[in-house]
């Protein structure tokens, strides 16, 4: 029997805005069969759950879809009936490019869809094909390419008009000098890891937000304190009791007031949801940033409950903080230093120990599309891919409910 996990990986643009994602699949296998065979397979189940039983918005959004097809897809043994203005066709590096296959890519440019030719690690792959203008992107592989070679790549692709994507870009380094060279587009762990620009003027929410948190990680915090600093600030206010009137608490009567609020969340929750709004305060980094938070932190939630362990709300903490290191741009063991934490989300957090680490390693296996790692925590593959779906769903609803602007 071969099971199915899928997951996704933001795409940005030179503005860091991701404008879609690429949908990662791998075909766990018990028996021996034809690499080929198993590719159709994984490429149909990706389809199927992406298109008849999650919905593509609630995976990519409003952007693209990039998806790898085998052959036998391009060629058109499978049919492909999908949406050309919301899917980039992903060619991989090992499909002979001959006269049936080009034939076909032609047929599903006239249909305009957007193709891309994956892992490209030289122009000569690209040039033959760009003359008859059938690609829309080259994902240039970084881990598989000279940098010495890289500027004469960049500047022979720029010259036929086909976009560029850098992928596998895991260093600020390596985004630099993607950037520098033109690049139209990023993918790789870097980009969920943004660079913090030093010595930018803080606004007035962000200032309250920090004290907020200040006071939240006081063992004896001043409720009558956090109630006035959450009043200063109107946008404040209004993330606040949209969150606490949002679905995911399902609360019976609808909540009017800041004390009110303040008393249902605790201490402990409020001190991770201040901390994901000041996160999403920060113009300089990605809005992906709170949405990979968002969905780590309910993943890992519905993991700890899996496991059986009750304190469910330590797997949140310890999803919603793991991008902290991203945010202040210092090392995990520093950031964890700076916040009052249990051992056992520390634990986590720095070395993935113990169960709540366990479900941050998966989900960071998920992430990256490494199955074999996310295969650890001894659930069945449907029940990992139904909780990460779940996930999801519940980071894209609730970043739309709570951080919508008000009108």
């Amino acid at each position: 029997m071969t099971d199915l996990l899928v997951g996704r990986q933001p795409v940005f643009n030179r503005h860091k805005d991701v404008i879609g994602y690429e949908l990662l699949y791998r075909a766990h296998q018990t028996d021996k069969t034809a690499r080929i065979t198993d590719g159709d397979f994984a490429t149909t189940q990706v389809l199927l759950n992406t298109f008849s039983e999650i919905g593509l918005d609630n995976i990519v959004g409003q952007g693209f879809a990039f998806i790898n097809f085998t052959r036998n897809f391009l060629v058109g043994k499978y049919p492909v009936s999908l949406p050309p203005q919301r899917v980039v066709l992903e060619v991989l590096e090992d499909v002979a490019l001959d006269k049936p296959l080009i034939e076909s890519l032609q047929k599903f440019k006239e249909a305009g869809f957007q193709i891309a030719f994956d892992d490209v690690i030289s122009a000569n792959r690209v040039l033959p094909l760009q003359h008859l203008g059938l690609g829309s992107v080259a994902k240039i592989d970084l881990m598989a390419v000279n940098r010495v070679l890289l500027p004469d790549i960049v500047n022979t692709l720029k010259q036929t008009g086909i976009l560029l994507l850098a992928e596998k870009v895991e260093t600020l380094v390596d985004y630099d000098l993607c950037y520098r060279l033109g690049f139209d587009f990023f993918q790789g762990y870097y980009l969920c890891k943004p660079n913090v620009v030093v010595g930018k003027k803080m606004e007035s929410s962000r200032l309250i937000v920090m004290r907020l948190l200040a006071q939240v990680t006081d063992s004896k915090a001043d409720f009558r304190e956090i109630e006035m600093l959450i009043s200063q600030d109107v946008g404040l206010s209004y993330k606040l009791l949209k969150l606490v009137n949002s679905g995911y608490y399902s609360l019976s009567t609808t909540v009017n007031s800041i004390r009110q609020a303040i008393s249902l969340i605790g201490l402990s929750q409020l001190r991770g949801w201040m901390m994901l709004i000041l996160m999403s305060n920060v113009d300089d980094k990605p809005h992906e940033l709170t949405a990979i938070a968002l969905q780590r932190a309910k993943m890992c939630e519905m993991l700890g409950k899996a496991f059986g362990d009750p304190q469910a709300e330590s797997y949140f903490l310890a999803g919603l903080f793991s991008v902290l290191d991203a945010i202040m741009d210092i090392p995990m063991s520093q950031v964890v230093a700076s916040i009052p934490l249990t051992p056992e989300v520390i634990s986590a957090l720095i070395n993935h120990e113990g169960k709540i680490g366990l479900a941050l390693m998966t989900v960071r296996a998920l992430e990256q599309g490494d199955w074999e790692n996310a295969d650890k925590t001894g659930l069945s593959p449907e029940r990992l891919q139904s909780i990460y779906f779940e996930s999801i769903k519940w980071a894209t609803i609730l970043t739309h409910e709570v951080y919508e602007k008000p009108s």
